[in-house]
């Protein structure tokens, strides 16, 4: 056996955050809006790559505001799924709107 392999261990890390709570306490004072507000920003930064710490922290939070009483589950799901393919094109395309000016003939 190599005397490498005792030399080279790596470090384990155990995480012992409790993240469930960091998260309750974060939302603690929020109204509906601001949680709908946070959730769509959690929902935007999990589709961005991150650290496992961040990842999990961002995870917490979103359980969290699922799990509260009186927030609309459709809402929240429409948040997750973003908006429609109709929708985006609609929005603000080349052609939305009227495009040519109506003018009073002479």
């Amino acid at each position: 056996m190599s005397r490498e392999n005792y030399t080279r261990r790596q470090a384990r890390h155990y995480e012992e955050r409790n993240y469930h709570g960091d998260a309750l306490k974060l939302i603690k004072g929020l109204d509906k809006l601001q949680l709908y507000e946070l959730y769509e920003i959690v929902t935007e930064k999990l589709n961005y790559g991150s650290t496992p710490r961040r990842e999990n922290e961002l995870l917490a939070v979103k359980k969290v505001i699922e799990d509260q009483k009186g927030l609309d589950p459709q809402r929240l799901q429409r948040i997750r799924r973003g908006r429609s393919d109709m929708a985006k094109e609609g929005a603000r395309g080349e052609k939305a709107g009227r495009t040519t000016v109506h003018r009073k003939k002479m």
